[in-house]
């Protein structure tokens, strides 16, 4: 059995979710969407990649953004879009990445695959 610290040896993969209108909270969402993501680590492995981390996003409305060292209540990110929430995941590439992107549901938006750029 490997130690959690030990770094994989694959690469690693954001996967934002961008939805028109984020939910209020996680329990907002459609049971659907829901019992999805429940069901994405373990399809995620099943794959041969694993999710390192991820968390749904508060609104934007709760966001204090930050332009000039100066603070402003809530984001200054486009009105057609709001992060909605991440996975961190490790895949064999970014086609891999892309495999797993597909995988997540989202309620009317989209998703975008970025890879971790490392020294």
């Amino acid at each position: 059995m490997g130690s959690s610290t030990m770094q994989s040896p694959l690469p690693q993969f954001m996967i934002l979710i961008c939805e028109r209108e984020a939910p209020e909270s996680v329990l907002a969402a459609p049971p659907t969407v829901l019992e999805a993501h429940l069901r994405l680590p373990r399809a995620v492995a099943e794959t041969g990649a694993r999710i390192v981390a991820g968390n749904a996003m508060g609104p934007p409305s709760n966001a204090v953004s930050i332009r000039d060292n100066v603070p402003v209540r809530g984001s200054l990110a486009g009105r057609e879009r709001t992060l909605a929430g991440y996975f961190l995941v490790e895949a064999s590439d970014l086609d891999h990445a892309v495999w797993i992107g597909r995988m997540i549901p989202v309620i009317d938006g989209w998703v975008e695959v970025r890879p971790v750029l490392t020294a």
